[in-house]
């Protein structure tokens, strides 16, 4: 499944309805059974505690066996319980109820335990607990009110000093900056849970591969999946090295091959997307996942509809709902009856479609989930239109642009966690030297020990300890080596990306085009924002990188996902689309230069801005010069944007070929035949 933006034709807007699938990975779980109360055990609590621990071991085998078992000998925790012991039953029966996707009833339990922490002041497990109902929210698409309520508990459990707490809070961030689409903040809230679970590795929950899950589906969201398998993979091959000492359970393998399964689909390699669904939907039926299950489920409808095979994606959507139904998990339904909706869109069936997208967005609205809202308008306006209703299309198009105008003004932060992002990547570069360093040095140590292990023959014990002292070293080394590896990989990514804007560099670009051919319908369109200078003296520097930030978002939106945005420098960005059509030229420059004019930008002060952009485009191969390479396009496109500017600014021309120089023109460059394009609402700035 990919994000919601951009949204384009074809796309599933539904599939970032249900990114969490909290049930597979980032359940709210809890420490340890010692780690809460301190009442003095007896022999009965002690035979409670090993009964538990059993029933732990087998949950991580067969879930249904053991949740079934905590059900039927929940009698034995009662109310005479010790404290330490009930709230250990409970914390396991809680995961047990989420891995098996029944969440009405962890929620449930959730309650039970905010009111038996709150009696026996134990604010450790109370914070714990809470965390339920911010995930609760979450589930329910209501990711505003799931914020609130995390940075209220944040701020009353700021002095806890529990790793359990600090890492559970960290995912929790991150979650919901994943559904809200901020992924680089969600990023950085994921990364720092891992730092936590990799320093506390006797942490219950979250463990590493709940983290790792949750990375790989960030990055499936934020359009890198390449990243997404490459996360799932390492974990794999970091198992395999620690040779099974903490075999992988049956949901963790399954959600692994569930995000395998989306990350194909972002990258269109649909084959093997089925087999991982495959895959992950036999394990789920057979560990009775039901929440997995529906998602899955929900999933490979989404896969069918891109291979426009409507009848097999609307089998699947109607075989998500009832499980999805069943554990009441809204996000899966909403993806199933947007997915069942566009199925029957794609056999004719309008109206029955409409009825299942008009339900979606209503709950979608109910929820604030206005973006969301958005991409699901974009795809039904485009089967409309293709179903010949070109009146309902018209009416949902000028329906997306009202939520998009209002988006905008929430979105006006980005800038400034552009410029902190900047800064942060600077610091990542600092501390991947030291590391480089540290590294070097313990290896150092560790050669120096080996050689005295080796030679040492005063006794067995004094070798015994060495040896002890050597492995300790390999194993902080393997640990600096692995964090080192994850910074390199966050170092190259933003080597490739523009730091304020996001969008990619020219670096990127040229390495792109020198293992490109430049096929038939390269089109290259250069942008340059209308009086930019002005705005930086008349507004500061900050309101222009709001400007910069909030263009590059728009030009994002209004380009296909397979077209390459990237900031040229300064004030200059460059589209780069392949397999456009003469026809389709003056349509593509139209929509870049309505979607940069069309809406003020808004600053932080509130101040608005009328911003404008000139365009210049080429598509290659000229008439005149089959054989002109990228970088002559890219100067003839600079030339089409300064006649552009010449002409009055806001407005592009299109190089349709070139003209030979006048007649005495000497060395003079050849003339240009130029197609002029205007916005929809065209003003000449001022």
């Amino acid at each position: 499944m990919r994000p919601p933006l951009p949204a384009t034709p074809g796309s599933r807007s539904l599939s970032k309805v249900a990114p969490l699938a909290l049930s597979l990975a980032l359940a709210c779980a809890w420490p340890a059974a010692g780690a809460a109360g301190g009442l003095p055990e007896t022999g009965g609590a002690v035979s409670a505690e090993l009964r538990l621990r059993e029933l732990g071991q087998m949950a991580e085998r067969n879930n249904a066996k053991a949740r079934s078992l905590l059900l039927q000998e929940g009698a034995r925790f009662g109310a005479d319980t010790p404290y330490p012991v009930l709230i250990s039953y409970l914390r396991l029966l809680r995961r047990s109820h989420n891995d098996a996707g029944q969440m009405r009833d962890a929620y449930a339990v959730d309650e039970r335990m905010i009111a038996l922490a709150t009696a026996h002041r134990d604010p450790v497990n109370l914070a714990l607990a809470t965390l339920g109902r911010v995930h609760k929210r979450l589930n329910d698409n209501d990711p505003a009110a799931a914020m609130a309520l995390l940075e209220t508990l944040v701020g009353q459990h700021r002095l806890l000093r529990s790793a359990e707490f600090d890492t559970n809070a960290e995912i929790a961030y991150g979650a919901i900056y994943n559904i809200m689409g901020q992924h680089d903040r969600a990023l950085s809230h994921y990364l720092r849970g891992l730092e936590l679970v990799q320093r506390h590795p006797d942490l219950w929950s979250p463990r590493e591969a709940d983290v790792r899950l949750a990375l790989a589906r960030l990055y499936v969201n934020g359009g890198n999946a390449g990243k997404a398998l490459e996360t799932t993979a390492a974990y794999r091959e970091a198992r395999a090295e620690r040779k099974g000492e903490d075999a992988m359970t049956p949901r963790v393998e399954a959600a692994m091959h569930f995000m395998d399964g989306r990350a194909y689909v972002a990258l269109e390699q649909l084959p093997q997307a089925h087999g991982a669904f495959n895959r992950a939907l036999e394990l789920a039926r057979r560990h009775e996942l039901r929440s997995l299950q529906g998602n899955i489920l929900g999933n490979i409808a989404d896969a069918w509809l891109k291979e426009h095979r409507y009848v097999e994606a609307e089998r699947a959507a109607r075989a998500s709902i009832p499980i999805a139904e069943e554990v009441q998990d809204q996000s899966v339904i909403q993806m199933a009856w947007a997915n069942l909706g566009f199925a029957l869109f794609g056999q004719g069936k309008m109206q029955e479609g409409t009825v299942y997208i008009e339900r979606v967005a209503a709950d979608l609205r109910k929820a604030g989930a206005m973006p969301t809202v958005s991409a699901l308008l974009d795809e039904q306006a485009a089967a409309l239109e293709k179903a010949g209703l070109y009146r309902q299309a018209l009416q949902a198009v000028r329906e997306r642009e009202k939520i998009q105008e209002s988006l905008a003004v929430e979105r006006r932060d980005k800038a400034f966690a552009a410029l902190q992002e900047q800064f942060n990547a600077k610091q990542r570069a600092a501390q991947i030297e030291r590391l480089r360093h540290e590294n070097a040095a313990k290896d150092a140590e560790i050669r120096n020990r080996k050689l005295r292990s080796w030679l040492a023959t005063a006794g067995a014990l004094l070798a015994f300890g060495l040896a002890a002292v050597v492995f300790a070293l390999y194993r902080k080394s393997q640990a600096t080596s692995r964090r080192l590896a994850e910074l390199n990989a966050e170092l190259a990514y933003h080597s490739a990306h523009d730091p304020l804007t996001g969008l990619y560099n020219r670096r990127s670009f040229v390495d792109r085009m020198r293992d490109t051919d430049a096929p038939s319908g390269d089109c290259f369109t250069l942008l340059d924002i209308d009086h930019f200078k002005r705005i930086n003296d008349q507004y500061g520097h900050a309101a222009g990188d709001a400007v910069l930030v909030e263009v590059g978002r728009r030009l994002n939106e209004a380009v296909r996902e397979s077209d390459m945005v990237l900031r040229w420098g300064g004030e200059e960005f460059l589209v780069y689309s392949q397999g456009v059509t003469q026809a389709q030229r003056p349509l593509l420059v139209q929509r870049i230069l309505n979607a940069i004019a069309a809406a003020p930008v808004v600053l932080e002060d509130g101040t608005t801005l009328r911003v404008s952009a000139t365009a210049g485009a080429v598509s290659l191969p000229l008439v005149s010069n089959a054989t002109l390479g990228w970088e002559q396009a890219i100067a003839l496109a600079d030339r089409a944007l300064y006649k552009g500017k010449e002409a009055g600014r806001n407005r592009g021309f299109i190089v349709e070929d070139l003209a030979p120089a006048a007649p005495g023109a000497g060395n003079a460059e050849p003339g240009l035949r130029l197609q002029m394009v205007l916005p929809d609402m065209y003003w000449q700035p001022a």
